[in-house]
Order: C-alpha cells, then structure tokens, then sequence
C-alpha cells in the first residue's frame, strides 16, 4: 500500500470519528434546548460540562486531523494552506478512485454536522436570550423598573439610588 493511500484512509478515519462527535455534539444541543425552555439550571449546567468535555476531545481530534492533512498536503504536492477540501476530492477522484466515495461521504457528512450544529447553536442562543430578557421583566416587575440616570461623563449619577422602586410584592418582616 501506498503511503499516499495509507494517509488518506487514515484522514478518512479521522474526520469519521470527527463526524460522530460533532452528532453528540448536535444531540447536547438539543437535549440543551429542552432543558433551557424546561428552565432546569442544574440539569444544564451538568449538561454544559459534558459538552465541554466533547468539545475539548474535538479539538484534540482536529488537531490531529490537520496534521494529517498538512502531510497529505505535501505528499500531493499542494501548499498546506491552500489545501482543500475540494481540491482533495478532485485529486483522489483521479489518484485513488477507490477512497473516493469514502472520502466525499465523510466530507459531506462533516458539512452536515457542521451546518446542524451552527442551527441548534444559533436556536439555543436565541432561547437564553429570551430566557435572559424574561428575567430582567421579571424583576423589574419585582423590584421596580426605573430607567438609570446618567451625567454627562456616563457614569450613573447617585439621583437613581435615592428614587423610591415600584415593589409589587410586600415584604415583612
């Protein structure tokens, strides 16, 4: 065998298992937003450092892979940095037709990932931003809501402290 096919079976082994952690990755994501619009805290926060985990072990894998890449780079015959993707399928479509389909599957399948978890990403931001601002109407309801007062050099004047808050709950003591 080849060093050249020897180096790209090994790449495709690699963004394989990329690819499996990117769809764990996908599946915290979505088990995040269940648990952001069920408001558990504690149960996210156990869950955010699973994903800190999974993603500290991507980024291991992606170091590894690059690496990889950069040595396919030179074995071909390209610059390492203006390899890519395409001009990698182009190349094994015509070097090594037999790693081909494994090789434009895992591809495919790792812009799949990657597009999904950008959506769940951007969907779960959007849910704690709400959760965030719900909060903050929350308590101004609880705590009174008056807009800050401000000098001329942006610092918030001493006038907002001494103003009397609107409290919809009654405290005893």
């Amino acid at each position: 065998m080849k060093q050249v096919d020897k180096l790209l079976q090994d790449f495709i082994e690699s963004i394989a298992k990329q690819n499996q952690v990117l769809e764990r990755l996908a599946a915290l994501g979505q088990e995040k937003q269940e648990l952001i619009i069920a408001g558990k805290v504690r149960e996210l926060d156990s869950l955010i450092q699973k994903e800190g985990i999974t993603v500290s072990n991507l980024d291991k894998m992606e170091g590894a892979r690059f690496k990889l890449q950069e040595h396919l780079a030179i074995q071909l015959g390209f610059k390492a940095e203006e390899f890519s993707a395409k001009k990698l399928l182009a190349w094994v479509r015509e070097g090594c037709p037999e790693l081909y389909p494994a090789l434009e599957e895992v591809i495919n399948q790792l812009d799949y990932c990657l597009i999904r978890l950008k959506a769940i990403n951007s969907h779960n931001n959007e849910l704690i931003e709400q959760s965030l601002v719900f909060i903050g109407e929350i308590q101004s309801l609880f705590n009174g809501d008056v807009a800050g007062i401000y000098s001329d050099k942006g610092q918030q004047s001493d006038e907002f402290e001494s103003r009397p808050r609107l409290n919809l709950l009654d405290k005893k003591i």
